[in-house]
């Protein structure tokens, strides 16, 4: 696809966000209706009323669309807020996810992460439309609360975001216990144990990466 010499921007027809809308509450009624495995991208273009190739001109496949379809459905539960101290806005976020993967939400999810297991067009989806997504909002979150002093400044970002939600996915597939409230609030305690910085000692300082 060429692109303007004066601004570098591809040219083309621009993603129509009425047509957008339409593709992804049509795969999220799909979904809701016949679940991930019958859904089909013939299906969702009729229900939306746009051609197939509208729909492969902006996501890849099947399992693209709906997973998009998915986060913004589930992203005004699951959002970061900044109130100025790091772990009530992660336990806050943490509850949210919770009350979403404890529902059919969280059935939708764990049917991704099963279907990612021998699919590669899943498996790339669920990564780059959930797992990536959800993770690249944590660390702005975590960051803020190392240059505040909050949290320890030699943080590993992506053993701490492991540890912090590991254990509700790994609730979510197991089905061994619930996604309550009283559980996150137990598990950001003993998690943030290890991520303050102790009492009365300072924090390393570092400049967030």
């Amino acid at each position: 696809m060429s692109k303007s010499l004066e601004t570098g921007v591809p040219r083309g027809r621009p993603r129509s966000e009425k047509a957008r809308r339409a593709i992804l509450r049509a795969a999220g009624e799909l979904l809701e209706s016949v679940g991930f495995a019958a859904v089909t991208v013939e299906e969702i273009a009729a229900r939306a009323g746009v051609s197939k190739a509208t729909i492969y001109r902006w996501w890849p496949n099947k399992a693209a669309v709906v997973t998009d379809s998915f986060l913004e459905l589930t992203s005004p539960e699951i959002g970061f807020v900044d109130t100025g101290c790091a772990v009530r806005d992660l336990t806050a976020q943490m509850r949210g996810l919770a009350h979403v993967l404890g529902g059919r939400s969280g059935r939708f999810i764990a049917a991704l992460i099963a279907e990612s297991q021998t699919d590669p067009e899943v498996a790339e989806a669920l990564r780059e439309h959930w797992i990536a997504a959800r993770r690249a909002e944590t660390r702005p979150l975590l960051r803020r609360g190392m240059e505040r002093g909050e949290l320890r400044g030699d943080l590993d970002l992506e053993v701490a975001i492991d540890a912090l939600f590991g254990p509700i996915y790994w609730r979510m597939l197991t089905g061994y216990a619930p996604l309550t409230d009283d559980f996150i609030d137990r598990l950001t305690d003993h998690v943030m144990a290890g991520l303050r910085v102790p009492a009365g000692g300072p924090g390393i300082r570092t400049n967030g990466e």
